[in-house]
């Protein structure tokens, strides 16, 4: 059952309430009033599922003199801190003390899944908690420690209730009688078809476990059953029935009347009471003997509401005295209110919490114009003072505006030129140098339009403004998103390796922490190595490319350069100039009279031999 749950005390002087953010409220039923609020440091991902209050103990004073002091001190130490046994969603107990108004202990390491419901036995020091997990604990309350733990059901267990200091009664899917010395099953009952999340016990003496009575209320089901224990007895059938036109949310009993009082609270709001004394099967359903029903004022503009009774306590059971609890979760009312047997039918008119609360804000958030005198002087600061007019304003104060007929082309154009005219110091308006807030809402929205016109900017010094006012918890969503980026077309990437450049400068101690982050950038990493593989050989090439290129461009130029442009000349031939001036000048260098000499003499050799070959040859 999806409820937020209500305890009350043993003595119903407090009740204890959690609301849906997980925060647990203790109210002084007398005034009406908020006395202790607790905020569990996981009241969001382990909500409150289940209230307990630890009861006074029932022993008399001489059975407490049997007993060994130790024991008997700490029993009494628990319930003076007046514990309230919390059951989280996560599968822990937490042991708050109303006295201290602050939290006394904590079960942990017990349940793997929800704490469905939590019953104390302070006689023993001991406490029993059942889960989802299909495992009921036994606890010891001074160690903290588990002491038993034992499977309670096939399924999850939705139910606990104390029958005698040796037995325990547990419902799931079906209703077991445990021993809890042996932690043996000593009877299963049956008659339920969905879970049982109430188990109510009727007890006819202290001590006494056999003939006694207990109820039980299933979810979907509009009966509420009455069982009797008895071990030597193979029936396992409810013994009565109590019908209801809703289906159950909570139900009290009285505690010590012959003539079982029964207050059922249903899923629309209503409260049921019913008196009937157990004695013997009964053929048909049990009506209730009164209804309750709180409806809203009724005005002239406003129409009756049904005003919400969350839980009932039944105060003095001879009076037919109830305690019912109506509102919101957020603020509860407690009215104690006496039913008449003799009427059937009631309905009481009370004034909504919520209507109120609207009504004294809307009275608050109106604007009331103080009157102000002739003679009242207003001071305000210097930049919230109008500006006295000028000169040039007041001469032409007094002027007309000039009509369209009266103005010139010059001024017609740029009446309606589409263009924003400049200030008169020639400054363009101040431009926005960070873009962290449309990040932000890009990155929580996954807006693909408002991601692309953020992360397409290229402007570096823009670029590091937005990185750096970023949050820190937006962070790895910005890295996730640019990685995804970075996997698509590379010329996309371009703009999105500066983005990834900046996060690694200005957060990189931050991403440290996060031993997660390395499957990201291992992706990214693989990618960019895959990219760049072929970089060194495009390289290479590239240089062998430019040397080419330097050369064949050398050439070019060496060819169409005029010869001789690029060194000095070795002759330099003037045409003007006379024979003389020719013999003088030097080409090569200068012949010695030896080698004159020795060209003349082999003129001569060759020409002797030529004669001697013609004469003999005749």
């Amino acid at each position: 059952m999806d409820t937020t749950p209500i305890e009350f005390s043993p003595k119903g002087e407090f009740a204890v309430h959690s609301s849906h953010d997980g925060v647990i409220k203790v109210w002084e039923i007398a005034t009406n009033s908020l006395k202790n609020e607790y905020k569990p440091s996981s009241h969001l991902s382990a909500t409150c599922t289940c209230l307990s209050w630890c009861p006074r103990s029932r022993e008399n004073k001489q059975k407490k003199k049997r007993q060994r002091v130790s024991k008997t001190h700490l029993t009494s130490a628990i319930q003076e801190l007046e514990l309230v046994a919390i059951g989280t969603a996560s599968g822990s107990i937490l042991l708050y003390s109303v006295i201290k108004g602050d939290l006394h202990s904590q079960l942990v390491e017990g349940h793997s899944d929800r704490v469905n419901n939590v019953v104390w036995y302070p006689e023993s020091d001991a406490l029993y908690s059942c889960s989802s997990d299909q495992h009921i604990i036994e606890w010891e309350i001074t160690s903290l420690k588990i002491k038993h733990k034992w499977k309670g059901d096939k399924g999850p267990v939705y139910s606990l209730c104390k029958c005698s200091n040796e037995h325990l009664l547990s419902a799931g899917r079906s209703i077991k009688l445990w021993d809890l010395k042996t932690k043996q099953e000593l009877k299963r009952f049956t008659g339920h078809a969905t879970e049982v999340f109430k188990l109510l016990h009727v007890p006819t003496s202290p001590d006494s476990l056999e003939n006694s009575y207990f109820l039980s209320a299933a979810a979907n089901d509009r009966l509420v059953n009455a069982w009797q224990i008895n071990t030597s007895s193979t029936d396992k059938n409810a013994l009565a029935a109590f019908s209801m036109p809703d289906e159950p949310v909570d139900m009290m009993i009285s505690s010590h009347s012959k003539p079982l009082v029964l207050v059922v609270v249903t899923e629309c709001g209503k409260a049921l009471l019913y008196e009937h004394k157990l004695n013997g099967k009964l053929k048909q359903p049990l009506k209730p003997k009164v209804t309750i029903q709180i409806a809203s004022e009724v005005n002239k503009t406003s129409i009756p509401k049904p005003i919400q009774i969350l839980a009932a306590y039944v105060c003095d059971e001879s009076k037919h005295k109830l305690l019912l609890v109506h509102g919101n979760n957020l603020k509860p009312t407690f009215e104690k209110v006496t039913c008449s047997m003799s009427e059937p039918d009631m309905c009481l008119i009370r004034e909504d919490s919520m209507s109120v609360r609207a009504r004294k804000e809307s009275n608050v958030t109106k604007v009331k114009t103080p009157e102000v005198s002739k003679d009242l002087t207003v001071l305000v600061p210097g930049q919230m003072t109008p500006i006295p007019p000028t000169q040039e304003q007041t001469g032409n104060r007094r002027k007309r505006k000039a009509s369209v007929g009266e103005m010139t082309l010059e001024q017609r154009l740029n009446a309606v030129s589409l263009e924003k005219p400049k200030s008169r110091d020639g400054k363009h308006p101040p431009r926005a140098d960070t873009l962290v807030t449309l990040l932000v809402q890009g990155l929580q929205s996954q807006d693909r339009k408002l991601l692309n016109q953020v992360l397409q900017k290229t402007d570096v010094k823009l670029i590091q403004n937005t990185v750096r006012k970023l949050p820190v918890q937006m962070v790895i969503p910005l890295v996730q998103e640019l990685t995804k980026r970075m996997h698509g077309h590379a010329q996309s990437g371009i703009s999105q390796v500066v983005w990834i450049q900046t996060v690694l400068a200005v957060h990189t101690s931050y991403l440290m922490t996060f031993p997660e982050i390395v499957e990201t950038f291992s992706g990214l990493y693989q990618m960019m190595d895959s990219r760049v593989t072929m970089l060194g050989k495009l390289s290479r090439l590239k240089g062998k490319l430019d040397i080419m290129l330097s050369q064949i461009s050398a050439q070019t130029q060496a060819q169409g350069e005029e010869p001789g442009a690029s060194q000095p000349a070795l002759l330099q031939f003037e045409e003007d100039s006379s024979d003389e001036d020719l013999e003088d000048i030097a080409i090569g260098p200068p012949v010695s009279d030896s080698e004159e000499n020795w060209e003349d003499f082999s003129d001569e050799e060759s020409d002797m031999d030529m004669q001697d070959e013609i004469n003999g040859k005749g």
